[in-house]
């Protein structure tokens, strides 16, 4: 029987597959890891792993289909193709219309596989399944918008019901707040957030960074703060809500969730002010 991007020469079968094929491929292995989470959390970050893997090259496609060369990092020198960041330059540079949902999404998602493949993570299992049914939700978004169709019928049977699952998890625990969508906890998160204008060491008083005031991230990109922060999903001129990576110390000017200089050996605690 001769299956679809299959080729059967002799005794050796070939593997050959579109770009779109390649990605609905990622889809179905990181819906496996998915279902493996609840019996093993280590599964958890081949499961984004794969999901992100499968948007970078749906965004590749989206590019494929404008011009085949624009695929490539250096379309003078086609050896190395764009990476998710610069996929999605690229296509704002070209004049498609990219969503603010669409920057965030895509933004979280290269964040969170960069910890995994380069540095480190910590979630706990409701943190990986928020992050993980909002990216879920999003690919099927983006494949609708982008490549004009549904992409249920690329997921494998065998993931139908742990799709459903998901569609389901995501309607019923997400909200629209500020223009974005995030989990239905993070408002009050965010409003919390705003009570704390200050942090102080006992001898000094360090005012905290708004989203858009950050020092380091200005001198990278003005224009960084356009849009939601893909972490906490506070917007320009909020303050930033507990453990979030984006916000920088007032004090040393690291990245306040890693920095130590208020949050205590035992465990990360939000610092309040003290009056």
């Amino acid at each position: 029987m001769k299956m679809a991007g299959h080729k059967t020469l002799g005794a050796l079968t070939h593997l050959r597959l579109t770009l779109k094929e390649n990605s609905y491929s990622f889809l179905n292995q990181s819906l496996r890891h998915y279902r493996k989470t609840g019996r093993n959390v280590q599964e958890w970050p081949f499961a984004l792993l794969h999901i992100t893997q499968c948007l970078e090259l749906l965004l590749k496609q989206v590019l494929k289909e404008v011009h085949p060369i624009l695929i490539y990092e250096d379309i003078d020198h086609p050896k190395r193709t764009v990476s998710l960041e610069q996929a999605l330059g690229r296509l704002q540079a070209l004049g498609i219309i990219v969503e603010d949902k669409e920057k965030v999404n895509i933004r979280k998602a290269a964040d969170y596989r960069n910890r995994v493949v380069h540095y480190e993570v910590e979630l706990n299992k409701f943190e990986w399944k928020n992050l993980y049914a909002q990216l879920f939700e999003f690919v099927h978004f983006f494949h609708h918008r982008h490549l004009k169709g549904e992409i249920h019928p690329h997921v494998a049977r065998d993931n139908w019901p742990v799709e459903a699952q998901l569609m389901h998890y995501f309607k019923h625990n997400f909200v629209l707040y500020n223009g974005t969508e995030m989990h239905k906890d993070n408002p009050r998160d965010i409003i919390a957030a705003q009570r704390i204008a200050f942090f102080r060491d006992g001898r000094r008083k360090y005012n905290r960074f708004r989203y858009g005031d950050e020092p380091e991230y200005l001198a990278i990109s003005p224009d960084f703060a356009d849009i939601p922060c893909h972490d906490c999903f506070v917007v320009k001129g909020q303050y930033h809500t507990e453990g979030c990576d984006m916000e920088e110390c007032p004090k040393c000017r690291g990245q306040l969730l890693g920095c130590g200089c208020w949050y205590k050996p035992r465990g990360l605690q939000f610092p309040s002010p003290t009056s």
